[in-house]
């Protein structure tokens, strides 16, 4: 297995981990709908791991982007969705330190953008060259 393709699949693996306490909640509130302490506390224990795996996420990301092009600031769909992580990411860091309400609702909808051009680039990686002809 080629390197930029091992890192690719650990950043998806982080994508998940990073979201899971969002979509972890809305699986509950909507179907699970349990208030098992084990599950709550597993919750708040992700609160913490969601930080660390942004993080994480954003230096694998860039990493990944530099194995597979050899340059990571050509225009890609990879490129657009290193800037909505970073984006998402500057979002949260707001909000973590100024508690800025609007912050916070910008972090949610950048990291659903996110999370739409985490999909662009897993199925139609050439998306820009095809729909504009160019880069």
């Amino acid at each position: 297995m080629r390197l930029s393709v091992l890192l690719g699949w650990l950043s998806v693996a982080l994508v998940v981990i990073a979201t899971a306490p969002w979509w972890l909640r809305m699986l509950n509130k909507h179907v699970i709908k349990t208030k098992d302490k084990r599950f709550l506390n597993f919750l708040k224990f992700l609160r913490p791991v969601h930080k660390a795996a942004g993080i994480a996420l954003a230096a694998l990301a860039l990493y990944h982007g530099y194995v597979a092009l050899g340059n990571p600031f050509r225009l890609h769909t990879g490129t657009l969705l290193y800037a909505a992580l970073f984006l998402t990411a500057a979002l949260g860091v707001v909000f973590y330190y100024k508690k800025d309400k609007h912050a916070f609702k910008g972090h949610k909808v950048m990291a659903l953008v996110s999370v739409v051009l985490f999909f662009v680039h897993l199925f139609w990686r050439n998306a820009i060259f095809q729909v504009f002809g160019v880069f």
